[in-house]
């Protein structure tokens, strides 16, 4: 065991957490045969059969679930102890804090990285954040965060200079659930609504989602006979499953909501952006952190592009 070190525990925890080499491969940044290669050595290293794999499935061993139990929780103990070490030791640890928009599909896809990357860097302090587009926003402008992921269309510099970096284009959508009388259609065009009920965010959650909703119905030629305002994601989504109102908004605005049905709609006001935004002092922990989302979140179908000083 004079090989032993605390990466290849890193590779077998993460390969025990997913049961999937491929996944873990991804994860860790790592070619699935290199990963493959590693824990077949740190095996023969230690002694102990780790995985029984076949084609279809790996599973742990007897073996390797006494090793994880173990492993995982010294860990744990080990990255709270070097964080109190060198605190004790007066050395400055980073910090990094995130602010995230509280769409449920973007705060499903994103945190479980955060997470990762906490548990693995006990060297950078990263604390993150969930709020809506106007507090969210607020707090950026109040220097509380170093880094936000927002939408394009909300986030607006107020006169103050902000870089951002793309993160995924975003679709606009009608969103109904079954209570509404269009559910069962292939097809739904914006027009079809004049006698809907709408679903819209108040003015103190979002500054232009009102305004952008208002505009789409003036272009198909009529205004919302009836409107409800909602200062909250959740409380929106929930009305809109119980009731036969709609709203207009992004796929990713609700997490794995079989309930709600989306239609596919062009978005007259242009194409709408999932960004990281920060501001012009981009500390090296940040740095760090952010391309590794980057990274992490390319694997999963988003583009991150160059950067660009979009809000001047």
């Amino acid at each position: 065991m004079d090989n032993f070190n605390f990466r290849s525990v890193d590779f077998f925890l993460k390969v025990a957490e997913t049961l999937n080499f491929t996944k873990a491969a991804q994860e860790l940044y790592i070619s699935q045969p290199a990963l493959s290669k590693c824990i077949r050595q740190f095996e023969k290293e230690i002694g102990v059969k780790l995985f029984n794999r076949t084609t279809k499935s790996v599973e742990l061993t007897e073996g390797g679930r006494i090793l994880y139990d173990v492993w995982s929780e010294l860990r744990e103990k080990t990255q709270e102890a070097l964080v109190e070490a060198r605190r004790f030791d007066g050395v400055d640890i980073p910090r990094v804090r995130i602010g995230l928009l509280e769409f449920g599909g973007i705060v499903d896809v994103i945190t479980p990285h955060f997470e990762f990357y906490a548990a693995t860097h006990p060297e950078i302090e990263l604390t993150y954040e969930i709020f809506g587009y106007t507090e969210l926003k607020k707090r950026m402008l109040a220097h509380e965060f170093d880094l936000i992921v927002t939408l394009s269309s909300e986030f607006s510099g107020d006169g103050q200079s902000f870089h951002v970096s793309p993160l995924r284009e975003l679709k606009l959508y009608i969103i109904l659930s079954k209570n509404n009388h269009f559910y069962d259609r292939e097809t739904l065009s914006f027009e079809e609504l004049n006698n809907e009920t709408f679903c819209i965010f108040s003015d103190s959650y979002s500054d232009e989602a009102r305004k952008s909703i208002l505009k789409h119905c003036e272009s198909a030629g009529f205004t919302p006979k009836k409107i409800r305002m909602f200062s909250g994601l959740k409380a929106m989504e929930m009305a809109i499953e119980h009731s036969d109102a709609i709203t207009i908004g992004y796929d990713a605005f609700f997490s794995n909501n079989d309930k709600l049905k989306f239609f596919p709609i062009d978005d007259i006001m242009g194409s709408h952006e999932l960004i990281f935004a920060w501001g012009r002092d981009l500390s090296k922990a940040t740095t760090e952190v952010m391309n590794y989302l980057e990274n992490a979140l390319s694997e999963q179908g988003y583009a991150p592009s160059k950067s660009t000083n979009l809000f001047k």
